[in-house]
């Protein structure tokens, strides 16, 4: 009886033994299955957003200087005309849309050192470009005159070396993206390479959109000055 006894306990002792391990296996599985969600999601984790272009701003540019300036001056140098130019959608940064990753794990959100950076995708894609000059610019660029052609460009955020100025012919091909990093914009600065030779210029900066829209914005009346 007491061997008996003893068989039953020691078969009991073994199950629990057996059904620990088990729990212990199956406990540290779904933990390292966890942790390497997480190690993957501060790695890499994915942000997208759609969004639409909507609104164009223009700036002055003081370009007088070694570097370039934003200024509220309505005064620039006729041989130094230059403005910043930025298309966004106004209402997605008016908003502060709250940032959420697409990847979630068990309602797990990804936790990093540094914020991962959003990707903005256009649901309208830049086409166009044109500068059409308000006021006549010399006798043989009278107003009304597209000047596209007259203007450099810079666009420091992609990757164009700061200050380089590239062709106006080329600004199309590197403001058009699949994709804007960090804000549903795009900021871009022109410089008029010719020196203007009445007292006064304005112009209009025209984009065009995919879906057949256009964005319009006009710069102050420039008071132009010369070098003596």
């Amino acid at each position: 009886m007491r061997s008996d006894m003893r068989l039953r306990a020691d078969s009991s002792a073994n199950d629990i033994t057996i059904c620990s391990g088990r729990i212990r296996r199956v406990t540290l599985l779904i933990l390292s299955v966890f942790i390497l969600k997480v190690v993957t999601s501060c790695i890499d984790p994915v942000w997208d957003f759609d969004f639409s272009f909507n609104k164009i701003t223009v700036r002055n540019l003081d370009n007088s200087g070694i570097y370039p300036t934003e200024t509220d001056s309505d005064i620039m140098y006729a041989q130094a005309v230059a403005f910043t130019v930025t298309i966004a959608d106004d209402i997605i940064l008016a908003s502060g849309v709250d940032r959420r990753s697409n990847d979630s794990f068990t309602g797990f959100t990804p936790a990093s050192a540094e914020s991962p950076e959003p990707r903005y995708y256009p649901l309208n894609r830049i086409t166009g470009i044109s500068i059409v000059t308000l006021e006549a610019m010399s006798a043989g660029i009278p107003a009304g005159t597209d000047v596209t052609g007259l203007f450099a460009a810079c666009v420091s955020q992609f990757n164009t070396p700061g200050f380089l100025y590239i062709d106006s012919g080329e600004l199309l091909s590197v403001i058009d993206r699949d994709y804007y990093p960090g804000e549903p914009s795009v900021t871009f600065q022109l410089f008029c390479m010719e020196e203007i030779a009445g007292n006064n210029v304005q112009f209009e900066i025209n984009i065009t959109l995919s879906d057949e829209s256009t964005l319009s914005a006009s710069t102050n009346l420039i008071t132009l000055i010369r070098n003596e």
